[in-house]
């Protein structure tokens, strides 16, 4: 019986290094680790200068909006400025054009009776 126990001692042992082993190489290392933080770092990084560049180019867009915006409102200021001098001189038109209707009228002569 002793050879039984002393196998089961070294079985026992042996076991345990095995597990040992296999656990130790379950663990990620600090080099790993590091290495897959710096990736996600560098891709997040990344990620922000695009998203930085894209919140420029939608505020100098959001700019451009309002700055057109401003000559719209102007120019429809000025059409309707433009409307009403339109109107007031078709208004005026209006009286100059009836005066030259009676104006050149013909004058029919005076009509003498016959007889």
């Amino acid at each position: 019986m002793s050879l039984l126990k002393k196998h089961a001692a070294t079985a026992r042992v042996a076991a345990v290094i095995i597990l040992g082993g296999l656990s130790a190489t379950a663990c990620a290392t600090n080099g790993y680790v590091d290495e897959k933080f710096a990736a996600a770092n560098s891709r997040i990084d990344a990620l922000d200068a695009r998203v930085q560049s894209a919140a420029q180019r939608a505020e100098a867009a959001n700019t451009a909006a309002g700055a057109a915006s401003s000559q719209a409102a102007a120019a429809n200021a000025a059409a309707q400025a433009a409307a009403t001098d339109a109107r007031t001189a078709n208004q005026r038109l209006d009286q100059v054009g009836g005066r030259l209707d009676t104006l050149e009228k013909p004058k029919t002569p005076a009509r003498t009776p016959r007889g």
